[in-house]
């Protein structure tokens, strides 16, 4: 596969823009299943693209981690302001 297009789902994945990501895996996938059906899909080929899956699987995981655990720090920052109203710099402290 070419390596041009292995970085562009890297960059797309590792930056967040997860629609560009999902446009491009489509894209490399696409290619991917013509080469499997021409039956010239080589094994460096799909262990390239088993890494990639594995790296762009384990890279999303943290982003939700990541994004999980902002979105429980405002659920706590909004309990916190319901109780003590007037204090909107906690909520800013959160985001």
């Amino acid at each position: 596969m070419n390596s041009t297009r292995i970085e562009a789902i890297r960059r797309a994945v590792a930056s967040g823009d997860f629609l560009r990501a999902t446009g491009l895996w489509n894209e490399y996938a696409s290619l991917l299943h013509g080469e499997i059906c021409r039956g010239v899909c080589t094994r460096a080929h799909m262990e390239e693209a088993r890494e990639l899956l594995e790296w762009s699987r384990r890279t999303v995981a943290l982003a939700r981690t990541h994004a999980q655990s902002r979105l429980d720090a405002l659920r706590v920052a909004e309990q916190y302001l319901q109780r003590a109203p007037g204090s909107p710099a906690l909520l800013r402290t959160c985001l």
